[in-house]
């Protein structure tokens, strides 16, 4: 069994304990999950690369049944060139998006965090990519990433809380990418779907 594989069976194993404690109403039960918690935790601590950060939020109690979360992202091209955004403090690059938050729909959700990264409105067009995150880059959580093509319309670019910087990049000249927000063989999938090469991706 790979790391790869290893880290994600203790991430079935804790969605099965978050399920088990939500809904059990038998007290030995509940210990029993417990236990088995504090176990995993030792051995994702001795086996895995998550840092101290990760390994807390991956131990979190959800109080509901475990699922995977949704992630959003837009795929921006002008004049042949994908538009990547520099989150504060950081030197890498990502598209355009962000959690999914309740009450919005998976397009409402990437309206919103165009406006709020990028400063414009936005168009949002047809449904490139759904990748899952345990396929390309495995972290604390699972998410579903929806990337949908957009095109911008009103608005302009001014640094923000969020945002320190955005820029258009060349397919072939990508910046260092934020690999648990993007990764290279994401973009190039996405470039390939959106160029007509190959049909819309779902993991």
């Amino acid at each position: 069994m790979s790391t790869t594989d290893f880290a994600k069976a203790i991430q079935r194993m804790l969605a099965i304990t978050d399920t088990g404690l939500t809904y059990s109403k038998d007290s030995y039960d509940r210990e029993r999950y417990e236990d088995l918690r504090q176990i995993l935790w030792s051995v994702l601590q001795d086996q895995t690369e998550l840092d101290q950060e990760e390994l807390t939020a991956i131990l979190k109690p959800t109080g509901s049944y475990a699922t995977p979360l949704m992630d959003v992202r837009a795929w921006i091209v002008q004049n042949q060139k994908i538009c990547l955004v520099r989150g504060q403090g950081e030197d890498t690059w990502a598209l355009p998006g962000g959690f999914g938050e309740v009450g919005y729909s998976p397009k409402e959700n990437i309206r919103k965090e165009v406006q709020e990264e990028t400063g414009f409105s936005a168009e949002v067009g047809s449904l490139l990519a759904v990748f899952d995150t345990n396929r390309f880059q495995l972290q604390n959580k699972q998410y579903a990433k929806f990337v949908f093509d957009c095109q911008l319309l009103d608005g302009q670019f001014q640094e923000n809380q969020e945002i320190a910087e955005l820029e258009f990049f060349d397919i072939k000249n990508l910046p260092p990418l934020s690999e648990k927000r993007i990764t290279q063989e994401q973009m190039e999938i996405l470039w390939q779907v959106y160029q007509g090469e190959r049909e819309q991706y779902v993991d």
